[in-house]
């Protein structure tokens, strides 16, 4: 038996329509959020970034060359996690030059790495809101198309004098079933990839976090 694509589509009435928009919005989204986590990926990840710290604190025992050495490996990776470490790293810099005690210091370095922070994280968060509105919405609208079908089956019994046969129920029946399996379709891969991301996206962060206080208490500790 062969599935007809477009016959499916019609006989789903109206609401197959928006539910098309909303998976074509899931993909699009879904599509972009991977390629940018990829992006980033490949420029430099907490991890390497502590690799780094690590290798250059173990032959160096200077702290102002070890930061300077990273801003500069900073600088040529680029990405998320190289533009809040550079601050933190601008802070450290300006800190020694001001002679700050090592509370203070640690104080002004966590602070503009917070602040950083702030900016860089919508970067990775951007457009997962939308994922989590179409994995809500689609039932929803399919439920909406499970009610006009059975509103269209009702009417068939309505307007029939001697009782509606079945094939003339078939059409509104239809229409019922096929939009609640479609926003189900829609809707449950989109939610396992929202919450994918989502998880990812707070690992990443996370990470970032720890990696920024780690550097901030191996470059003021003594």
């Amino acid at each position: 038996m062969n599935f007809d694509l477009i016959k499916y589509f019609k006989d789903g009435g109206p609401m197959m329509y928006p539910l098309l928009l909303l998976s074509v919005v899931a993909i699009t989204f879904i599509i972009e959020r991977i390629i940018m986590l990829i992006v980033i990926k490949r420029k430099i990840t907490p991890a390497e970034f502590m690799a780094k710290m690590d290798e250059l604190l173990e032959k160096e025992k200077d702290k102002n060359k070890v930061a300077e050495e990273l801003e500069a490996f900073c600088q040529e990776k680029g990405g998320p996690v190289s533009a809040v470490m550079r601050e933190g790293l601008k802070k450290y810099k300006e800190a020694v030059k001001n002679n700050l005690g090592m509370k203070e210091a640690k104080e002004w370095i966590s602070k503009a790495i917070e602040e950083r922070g702030a900016v860089e994280v919508p970067t990775l968060e951007k457009h997962l809101s939308v994922l989590s509105t179409v994995a809500m919405v689609s039932p929803l609208v399919g439920l909406l198309g499970t009610v006009t079908g059975m509103i269209v089956s009702f009417n068939v019994m309505a307007q029939s004098a001697g009782g509606a046969k079945p094939d003339e129920l078939a059409g509104g029946i239809s229409q019922a079933l096929i939009t609640t399996a479609t926003g189900l379709i829609i809707a449950i891969p989109t939610l396992i990839t929202y919450n994918w991301l989502r998880a990812t996206v707070d690992n990443f962060v996370l990470e970032m976090e720890e990696v920024a206080n780690l550097m901030t208490d191996n470059l003021i500790e003594k």
